[in-house]
Formats: structure tokens, sequence, C-alpha cells
């Protein structure tokens, strides 16, 4: 046998070794790590149960209620409006009397059958009661400040506010965490559905 026979068969025989002992050791830290959880497992279910489904489902909720939320609130004004028109009024209506409104006008009387004409004046005296009809045709100008005193009901739902951004940007940023699915995978329930 040659000296580089004799050193590859050194070599050969020391891989072996090498390679059983990592062997062996990697077993044996498998089998040690899986010992040390079965004598822990109640502790771990525990963990699963507790703060793994509960950040999960809280997370899932949380997300769910931001983007679902809605901003609901009374506005109250307490202001004064001017009010400054032209308000054309055309309107027929009756007014009655309130006293007695003399009458002085001149007149032409025409006689018939070519008789001629008078000119003359008549003296009338309308009573006091008397209802007559009248047509309104004018612009009235309007100035006026008006008193408002409202209560507004508001309703604003979160995710059309700037809110909206951060509520889609914190779920773009736990997306790749698929909490649904590891909701579903570890058979969490959400608070009352137990």
């Amino acid at each position: 046998m040659t000296r580089w026979e004799r050193l590859w068969l050194a070599f050969e025989k020391f891989a072996i070794f090498f390679s059983f002992l990592v062997t062996f050791t990697l077993v044996m830290i498998l089998l040690l790590s899986g010992f040390v959880l079965w004598l822990n497992r109640d502790l771990i279910l525990s963990l699963k149960a507790g703060l793994a489904c509960d950040t999960i489902v809280g997370l899932n909720t949380v997300l769910e209620d931001f983007e679902n939320a809605v901003i609901t609130e009374t506005v109250y004004v307490s202001d004064t409006i001017p009010v400054v028109f032209d308000l054309p009024l055309e309107q027929t209506t009756v007014t009655q009397l309130s006293a007695p409104v003399p009458l002085n006008r001149p007149a032409n009387f025409v006689l018939p059958a070519g008789g001629g004409r008078i000119n003359g004046t008549v003296f009338l005296e309308l009573p006091s009661g008397l209802k007559l009809p009248i047509q309104l045709d004018l612009i009235v100008p309007v100035s006026q400040t008006v008193p408002v005193n409202l209560a507004v009901p508001v309703t604003i739902p979160l995710k059309d506010t700037d809110l909206g951004k951060v509520i889609y940007g914190l779920q773009d940023l736990v997306k790749p965490l698929h909490l649904r699915e590891l909701e579903e995978f570890l058979g969490c329930s959400a608070p009352g559905q137990d």
C-alpha cells in the first residue's frame, strides 16, 4: 500500500467517524427536544390557546373593527345668517276698508241718441267694511338677519377619512402573516364563539 492510499484510508475512517458523531449528536438533540416538549405540552398548549390565539383573534377583530368603524356625532350650529334679496310679489288679494273712503273723480257722460256729452264730476264715498279685490305687482326688498340654531347628526365611516389610509396600510402590513389562515389552522375562535 502506498502512502497516499494509507492517507486516503485514514481520511475515510475519520470521515465515517465524524459523520457518525454528527448524526448521533443531532438525533440525541432531537430526542431530547421532543422529550422536553412532551414534558411541557400543557404549557405549550396553553400558550397556543391563550397567548397565540388571543393575539391572532384580537388582531383580526381590531382590523375589522377599524375598517367598519363609524364616527357618529351631533354637531350643534348656532349662528346668524344675513338674508338680503328682492321678492317679486304678483298676487290678487281682497282687502277690507277700515274707514269710509271719499272719491272725487272727473266724469264724461255720453247721452244716448246723439244727445251730446256732459262733462262733470262724480262724488262717491266707499263705506267702511267694503271688500275690494286688489292686484299686487311689486318688488319687496328683504333685508334681515336670521338666527340659525341646528343640531345636525353626522355619520362618517372611518375608512372614508384620512384614517382610512392608515387602516389599509396596517392591513397590508399584517397581510403576509396570513392571520385568518393561521387562526383557522390553530383552531382559534373569536371570544364568545366557544
